[in-house]
């Protein structure tokens, strides 16, 4: 069900430059699908969340975004930023063209463009959670954010980054793969006291924390496997520290959806989680490497309408 008017917000740079490359063919495909659309363009990082406000102030129903997850999440931002006492009442749709693209699997959203407006012309809205975010930024200043899939810290934080950094052009999947194994060469751990829904403190040696709204991340990664987007919680994936010999061993139990059959892999589910360190801990939420810890997460459930195809 989309609602008019429309906004697209697309950014011509994600999937490696692609995106701006196919999106005049794109956007006729949308017009023959929906009518009338206005059509916004990123010009940098954070850009799409001063898109998004505007978009959501103006009036617009529905904000298509056109890109990856990273665009997904600036554009949900934007809806906070717009009504940020209130659940905002526009609806995201997603045209998924970046290099993970993990959100879209959460919803079932098909990757090819097409294929991705059809089932968008004949979508159901769900009404799904957010988390908010409290990190230090890279300058070290207290900063909010507002995720919809997942968010990392530990190993995560440190291959977004790389993974970011480098050339996208073997795909998504590909590139997460090569940035995991660099930085598990590398790699040494960080010791987190982690507070889960006011519990006494949990000090642990970590490779990896993974904190889900959704199941996915880093091109595929199931990382929470047992999470699921409108049900208040947020599933929470403790890995102990790895040798990198054991990483590169298990690396299937990133992919298969077995991964709490790992023996250093524990698993909660929390409303609350906080997270400190006393050493450089880098976080990345919805694929973005933002900062690092402290961090505080909670999930405000049930806030952001979303299109999806139909059950």
């Amino acid at each position: 069900m989309v609602l008019v008017p429309i906004a697209a917000i697309i950014n011509p740079r994600s999937a490696n430059g692609k995106t701006g490359r196919i999106w005049p063919e794109v956007f006729r495909e949308l017009q023959q699908a929906f009518g009338p659309i206005q059509v916004f363009n990123t010009q940098a990082p954070n850009h799409a969340i001063e898109l998004s406000a505007q978009a959501v102030r103006t009036g617009y129903q529905t904000i298509l975004t056109v890109g990856g997850d990273g665009t997904v999440s600036e554009v949900v931002n934007g809806f906070f930023q717009a009504s940020p006492f209130a659940a905002p009442g526009t609806i995201l749709g997603i045209i998924p063209q970046g290099t993970g693209s993990d959100f879209r699997r959460a919803i079932h959203l098909p990757l090819d463009t097409k294929a991705a407006i059809r089932a968008l012309r004949a979508a159901e809205v769900k009404t799904i959670d957010v988390m908010r975010v409290s990190y230090r930024d890279w300058n070290g200043n207290l900063a909010s954010r507002y995720g919809v899939n997942l968010a990392s810290f530990g190993m995560g934080g440190a291959v977004a980054a790389r993974a970011n950094a480098a050339s996208k052009v073997l795909g998504g999947k590909v590139s997460f793969l090569i940035a995991t194994a660099a930085v598990a060469m590398r790699f040494s751990g960080n010791v987190v006291s982690l507070r889960m829904n006011g519990s006494e403190l949990l000090d642990v040696a970590i490779q990896n924390v993974a904190v889900g709204n959704g199941p996915y991340h880093g091109g595929g990664m199931w990382v929470c496997p047992r999470a699921i987007l409108d049900d208040g919680w947020l599933d929470v994936t403790v890995m102990k520290k790895l040798f990198t010999w054991e990483i590169l061993r298990d690396i299937a139990y990133l992919y298969n959806g077995r991964i709490y059959e790992h023996p250093k892999v524990r698993h909660y589910r929390v409303k609350h989680l906080q997270a400190t360190s006393d050493q450089p801990t880098f976080i990345e939420i919805d694929g973005e490497p933002l900062g690092h810890l402290p961090l505080e997460i909670t999930v405000i459930p049930r806030v952001l309408h979303v299109l999806v195809p139909p059950t």
